[in-house]
């Protein structure tokens, strides 16, 4: 049991790591007409035909599986209702990472008449901040302080991203600069996720309790 749940903590390692390599590189390796910071989303590079395609959702989707253990190993820890709700929310998050992978834009060209991609990419975006919030407010609940500030603020990352997008263009176009708060918002998904990996891999007896004070 006790390698199950290391495997799992690893795989809560792995995921960002995975996911947000796999952006990375492809945003490096993909040509101007496919994708450019100024005029594309992040999605562009794994749409149907897009030389990135099988990197791009490739990596959502591996990133995507390895969160699912991590998911069941932080239900495991979890100390509170609240730290469970939001390791719910975390799992929906995941899930909607391996939906923006599957149905890839265009998808409805190879299977499915009806597009899901946005209710995927919805999914990730407008849950990621809530898992973060609710967890944090658990783990405050628990004493961890630090386990808790750190959750709120990498939550409040994704709102502020958007809304600092918004305003730089004076409105809301997917034309223009999409790609970089969508890539601020999935680094601080993947930042939150790898802390708390670590935060379980750091502790003497594997499980999310209180420090000592």
């Amino acid at each position: 049991m006790a390698d199950r749940r290391h495997i799992a903590t690893y795989c809560g390692i792995a995921s960002p790591i995975v996911s947000l390599g796999a952006i990375v590189l492809a945003t490096i390796v993909a040509p101007t007409e496919t994708f450019t910071w100024q005029g594309r989303a992040l999605s562009d590079m794994g749409r149907y035909g897009a030389p990135t395609f099988p990197l791009f959702n490739g990596g959502l989707i591996a990133g995507g599986l390895l969160g699912l253990p991590f998911g069941w190993r932080l239900w495991s820890a979890s100390r509170n209702t609240l730290e469970r709700l939001g390791t719910l929310l975390l799992a929906l998050t995941v899930v909607g990472m391996i939906g923006v992978g599957v149905f890839f834009l265009e998808h409805t060209a190879v299977y499915l008449e009806t597009s899901l991609h946005g209710l995927a990419a919805l999914t990730v975006f407008g849950v990621a901040p809530f898992a973060a919030w609710v967890y944090g407010s658990g783990a405050a609940l628990a004493g961890d302080a630090r386990l808790a500030v750190a959750s709120f603020w990498l939550g409040n990352v994704h709102p502020v991203a958007w809304l600092g997008w918004v305003l730089s263009i004076g409105g809301v176009d997917t034309n223009m600069w999409f790609a970089v708060p969508e890539f601020v918002a999935a680094v601080a998904l993947g930042g939150w996720t790898l802390l708390l990996a670590v935060t379980l891999r750091h502790r003497p007896d594997g499980e999310l309790a209180a420090p000592n004070r």
